[in-house]
């Protein structure tokens, strides 16, 4: 009976918290992006840039991953649509900065990039440059490894700063 409840079946509010999540998680995707950038151009280390974040894409996926579990356990059907329009705004929006977020780092400005790069999620390995450290992240993310980076890193923002679903 619990999934029949006004709260549990609320349509409009499960659509406005699709909407806050899809918004909320393509600011924090860009918000993430800006910070890597703004990182080296006043002169961290592109391999720690690199790997910095990666970390926190980890922790993102991670953080999104916990709260869609506890979400779907509690039947808070609200908090599912918030998580889910994170992920779509999120995703979106890593699409759409992962040229200028690679470039950014890097410095490079050919290669692909759009949402069908993002699905590669990012650079593989290549053993000429040794085991992944310093010399492979040094190198600098591949735009579907700094948009795929930045949307999960987003996907975790908007969970965090969750309020009201």
């Amino acid at each position: 009976m619990d999934d029949l409840t006004p709260a549990a079946n609320n349509w409009k509010q499960n659509v406005g918290c699709f909407l806050k999540g899809a918004g909320t998680g393509a600011v924090g995707t860009v918000a993430v992006g800006a910070l890597a950038v703004g990182a080296v151009a006043v002169g961290a280390p592109v391999a720690a840039v690199t790997a910095g974040l990666g970390l926190v894409a980890v922790a993102g996926g991670v953080a999104l991953g916990w709260d869609v579990k506890g979400q779907l356990a509690a039947k808070n059907w609200a908090g599912v649509s918030y998580d889910a329009g994170s992920f779509l705004g999120s995703l979106l929006a890593g699409s759409a900065i992962a040229m200028p977020v690679r470039t950014g780092i890097t410095g490079e400005t050919s290669g692909p990039s759009g949402l069908g790069d993002l699905l590669g999620f990012g650079k593989t390995y290549d053993p000429r440059l040794g085991p992944p450290g310093p010399r492979w992240f040094g190198t600098g993310p591949d735009p579907g490894g700094a948009g795929g980076a930045t949307a999960t890193s987003g996907m975790g923002v908007a969970t965090i700063i969750k309020k009201g679903c």
